[in-house]
């Protein structure tokens, strides 16, 4: 990121950065762009990802003082794409914004990086190649000696015959080609696995057996299936 902020000051380009991940990261913290160049990054997050809230569409966009003027013309296009963020969803940005909730934020990310990793050693195989999770909540599997057109033929297949639902990787300007898939690992419920003994430590697999049951059945389903091609 410091070569690319560097190519931007000098050609005095404007950098949009969407974070909307960045308290997500597994190993250390993340670093913005903004860190290096400042004066011409203009930082988007919000509050649905970190917060476990999807649905819940409320952002924000950190402007430097040199680009202020830009304001104007961002709140004109916002104007012009909607009208108002609802109210139960500001109500509840205020609370999110105004607490500290390093605690919660670091459970639920010993959660994430726990299920990321048992998907990925569960799955990993000379069938699919696969890289370890490093934040949020996605993996990238590629289902090698498959006869398939494409990820989205790919994708129904799986679907059909394992009830594994999945997005196609060209969904995301992978080539159409590539038997890749994104995976999501999120179907458990997250106020029930806060109950969990959680620590910093990688929580053992009886752990998420327990209290991601449906994640535990599609890997399974998914690793016999890749088997099978």
């Amino acid at each position: 990121m410091k070569e690319i902020s560097e190519v931007a000051k000098k050609y005095k380009l404007i950098i949009l950065s969407d974070e909307i991940y960045s308290n997500l990261t597994f190993e250390g913290k993340y670093k913005s762009i903004s860190n290096f160049y400042p004066e011409g990054t203009i930082v988007s997050s919000g509050l649905s990802k970190w917060c476990g809230a999807g649905g819940w569409r409320v952002g924000f966009f950190a402007v430097p003082n040199r680009l202020s003027s830009f304001l104007d013309s961002i709140k004109t296009l916002a104007s012009e794409s909607y009208s108002t963020v609802n109210s139960p969803v500001q109500y509840a940005a205020v609370e999110a914004y105004n607490g500290d909730h390093q605690e919660y934020k670091a459970k639920t990310t010993n959660i994430l990086r726990s299920v990321g990793n048992y998907v990925y050693n569960h799955l990993k195989s000379n069938k699919v190649l696969i890289n370890p999770p490093q934040g949020a909540f996605y993996l990238m599997p590629e289902f090698l000696n498959t006869n398939f057109k494409n990820s989205e033929e790919l994708c129904e297949a799986i679907l059909n015959e394992t009830g594994v639902a999945m997005l196609p990787a060209s969904e995301f300007g992978f080539s159409p080609k590539k038997m890749m898939t994104r995976l999501s690992y999120i179907d458990f419920n997250g106020s029930e696995f806060l109950k969990a003994p959680i620590n910093g430590k990688m929580l053992e697999n009886k752990i998420i057996e327990k209290y991601a049951p449906n994640i535990v059945e599609g890997v399974e389903k998914l690793s016999i299936w890749a088997k099978k091609q």
